[in-house]
């Protein structure tokens, strides 16, 4: 950023212009009587510009996307993946509107935008994007922006999810019992530490980063529970924080999963001083032969395990264990506040969105107790 003095016309009047890094001019005023007065009122506007304040009315949407990102987003750390995704809804916005001012853009033209963007995405997908453009829209109002909400009254559409809600986890309590008795049979750390990892993620309805993540400190052997407080990529093998401060969170689990782990730590510390295994970080799930254990090998080894007990749904990822564990929860009548915080939600909403069938079905559960109460007291009114 840069400021520029000039004394011009036949009064000899002082005028500055601020650039961007661009070169581009977005603020200026002139008929200063003097270049002490010129700078006084180009200095506070710089200060508010390098603040992110808004002043040039002809900011692109994009660099206002920027401003947005930089200002808003980069300062709470998020997940390379998370942040990455912000990337790619900020390229196909500087695609689209390219260098079309923010105050400029009308309702119709945003919506043929979010018609464009459904071509290629899911329906959650553009949502989010214009979740996205919302946020953009309220960051410029609140530095005194005038801009019109041109997302007011959209239409969302999209492709539909490859995968249905209820194809993304197990329903049948039947087959959720076979699951944990076929994968504690098959607890061998010398084959693999993949059952181990997919036990506890059955047990606690855990993120599969947050599952890889746990060391042992983690287990609090007291009180019967397993804290997480941070995650592991295993893609590229480095610590991550929680997903939200809801997420760190202590999840209570039975005398069987203790035992599992006890066992676990065990059979780890005599591969660990015969130097078999280098543990440094104290972590639960290292495997002998691949170290840390992929996202990519994780969800291999569950889909066959899923193949040969013929447990559907056959494809269903590792993150649809967290979904059973929610569902299961749920179905057992485990208050749903409950659930929520245990699965390190800030709220209900996204259970009621993804399990709203057995919500009902609690639902109807608890008002047929209302009215058998009612039933009771107006028969006691009649004696």
């Amino acid at each position: 950023m840069s400021v520029s003095y000039r004394k011009r016309g036949k009064k000899n009047l002082w005028d500055y212009r601020i650039f961007d890094k661009d070169k581009k001019v977005v603020a200026s005023n002139s008929g200063f009587k003097t270049k002490r007065e010129a700078e006084i009122e180009a200095l506070a506007l710089e200060l508010k510009l390098i603040n992110g304040v808004i002043i040039d009315k002809n900011i692109t949407f994009y660099s206002l996307w920027e401003k947005w990102l930089e200002l808003t987003v980069k300062p709470l750390n998020k997940s390379d993946i998370t942040f990455y995704k912000h990337i790619l809804r900020g390229r196909f916005i500087k695609d689209y509107f390219k260098d079309k001012p923010a105050l400029k853009i009308k309702a119709s033209e945003y919506q043929a935008f979010i018609n464009k963007y459904a071509e290629t995405n899911c329906r959650d997908n553009v949502s989010r994007m214009n979740a996205e453009v919302r946020n953009v829209i309220g960051f410029a109002k609140r530095d005194k922006l005038n801009i019109e909400d041109f997302t007011e009254g959209i239409i969302i559409s999209g492709r539909l999810s490859k995968k249905r809600r209820d194809e993304k986890y197990i329903h049948s309590f039947k087959d959720y019992q076979k699951l944990i008795t076929y994968l504690e049979k098959n607890l061998d750390l010398t084959t693999t530490i993949v059952p181990y990892l997919l036990l506890i993620q059955l047990k606690t309805g855990m993120r599969t980063g947050e599952v890889a993540g746990l060391t042992w400190d983690c287990i609090l052997w007291k009180t019967s529970e397993i804290k997480t407080y941070r995650r592991y990529d295993t893609a590229r093998q480095r610590w991550t924080k929680a997903k939200t401060e809801d997420s760190i969170r202590t999840i209570p689990v039975d005398d069987d999963t203790l035992s599992v782990l006890k066992k676990l730590k065990q059979e780890q510390r005599v591969f660990i001083e015969n130097g078999t295994i280098s543990n440094k970080e104290n972590m639960i799930f290292i495997d002998l032969n691949y170290n840390i254990v992929t996202n990519a090998g994780i969800n291999k080894h569950l889909r066959q395990v899923l193949k040969k007990l013929n447990i559907t749904p056959h494809e269903m990822t590792s993150t649809g264990l967290r979904h059973t564990y929610c569902s299961t929860m749920l179905a057992k009548g485990i208050d749903i506040w409950a659930v929520s915080k245990l699965m390190g939600h800030k709220d209900i909403k996204q259970i009621t969105e993804t399990y709203g069938h057995l919500i009902k079905e609690k639902a109807d559960i608890e008002n047929n107790k209302v009215r058998a109460v009612l039933t009771s007291l107006n028969k006691k009114d009649i004696s």
